[in-house]
């Protein structure tokens, strides 16, 4: 298990390579910054003898709580998606949703390879790549402990998982690793989605695909009070693809379910 992730991690302080110095600990090579090796994930945001960066937002600080976790994909999830995108529109149920992911990753069972399913929660679409594709690699990588270890259940006994605990502010991976990104259901956490999309553009192979999905601006009232709840960002949709394609990316498509939406784009072929 540790070598294949050793070979995609890099550290997160100084993108320098990560070496394994005992069965509990990883260390890089340069900067000499520690990582907690555990039975469940890899640690790379907390460091030996150093407290845990704090939950920014109060979504945030939610997705540490073992009550939130426990029925985050079955009540939690769906119900903070009604709530931004309008109580009346069709929103897909999980099997639906992986089906948009699917098919813009264009995953089969012929794909190897490595794949990151970035945030990825409870592991419920780190478990559906993971079947996809299994002769690939599939990274789950998360911020929270919480979810993480809701991840290791949902993962039982696909032998071709590896969970990283990671900031998207400092993703701990060498550049040009992935074959594909999915990203799905938290752009809208994140402090700045700019900064997610170059990560992401830098982790992609050429011609790598990152699909996404998160929630649009709109007038709804009961989105409002979302906002005012959590703290989450709304993504304007006119600004999406113009924002992409600075960075680099190729190919935008988008699919739109009231205010809840899913675009994919690609990375140019070298």
């Amino acid at each position: 298990m540790l070598t294949q992730v050793l070979d995609l991690l890099a550290c997160p302080s100084c993108s320098a390579e990560v070496t394994q110095t005992s069965s509990t600990e990883l260390k890089c090579s340069s900067c000499g910054r520690g990582a907690p090796v555990t039975p469940a994930f890899i640690d790379m945001v907390r460091e030996p003898g150093k407290p845990d960066p704090a939950a920014p937002t109060t979504a945030q600080k939610l997705m540490e709580s073992t009550a939130f976790v426990r029925l985050y994909e079955a009540v939690m999830r769906p119900f903070f998606s009604r709530l931004f995108a309008g109580f009346g529109n069709h929103i897909p149920d999980y099997a639906e949703e992986f089906e948009i992911y699917r098919k813009w990753l264009k995953l089969g069972e012929e794909n190897t390879g490595t794949w990151l399913d970035l945030s990825c929660g409870a592991g419920y679409f780190t478990d559906q790549l993971a079947g996809a594709v299994p002769e690939a690699t599939v990274v789950g990588l998360d911020i929270s402990e919480a979810m993480l270890h809701k991840a290791v259940q949902e993962t039982v006994g696909r032998r071709n998982v590896h969970l990283v605990r990671g900031d998207v502010r400092q993703l701990p991976f060498k550049e040009g690793v992935f074959d594909g990104v999915n990203n799905p259901g938290s752009l809208h956490l994140y402090a700045d989605p700019v900064g997610a999309y170059e990560a992401v553009f830098r982790l992609l192979k050429p011609g790598g695909v990152y699909v996404a999905s998160t929630f649009a601006v709109n007038d709804l009232v009961s989105s409002r009070i979302g906002v005012r709840m959590t703290g989450i960002r709304r993504t304007d949709l006119k600004q999406l693809p113009v924002q992409l394609e600075k960075v680099g990316f190729v190919n935008y498509r988008l699919i739109k379910f009231g205010s809840v939406f899913a675009f994919a784009v690609t990375k140019p072929e070298a």
